[in-house]
């Protein structure tokens, strides 16, 4: 059983992964919109560009899969009756406080706090996420979108 779960939770931060790189190469390539996704991973691997595509370090990777198993997680533990589209939106909107539309590291640390694994993820880790899944706000503070923040939890 809990071969399964870690299995089932490595394939959702896998897919994860592939939502984030999918999402900004199709705003960057309006085109790849209209394709299946394995037509998608392709034309994305041979046509577009290091320069328009967002890729996560090793490090950066590695934390944006520690985060979305804590995510998942949390939600097969405390809302296995929710579909998890409506749990990233809930725990998203809650993060996102003041609604200016993305979430700050004080804000991503805070809502670890909430649900109990502040203690999992170092505010290093946190910083590196935010500062390669986020974008400069306000000149100096880097925040992640909130449609970037649904796509990594």
């Amino acid at each position: 059983n809990s071969f399964h779960k870690k299995a089932f939770i490595n394939k959702q931060a896998k897919m994860a992964s592939f939502r984030i790189l999918a999402n900004f190469a199709v705003k960057r390539s309006p085109q790849l919109a209209s394709m299946s996704s394995r037509s998608m991973s392709t034309q994305m691997t041979h046509n577009i560009s290091s320069e328009s595509t967002r890729m996560f370090s090793t490090e950066g990777s590695r934390v944006a899969t520690k985060v979305h198993n804590i995510f998942e997680e949390y939600r097969m533990q405390n809302y296995t009756q929710c579909i998890p589209s409506r749990f990233r939106k809930e725990i998203v909107n809650a993060a996102d406080k003041d609604k200016k539309g993305y979430v700050t590291t004080e804000e991503f640390e805070s809502i670890l706090r909430n649900i109990g694994a502040d203690g999992r993820i170092t505010r290093e880790e946190i910083d590196t996420i935010v500062k390669e899944a986020g974008e400069e706000k306000d000149g100096s503070t880097t925040a992640i979108s909130v449609d970037r923040m649904m796509l990594l939890i």
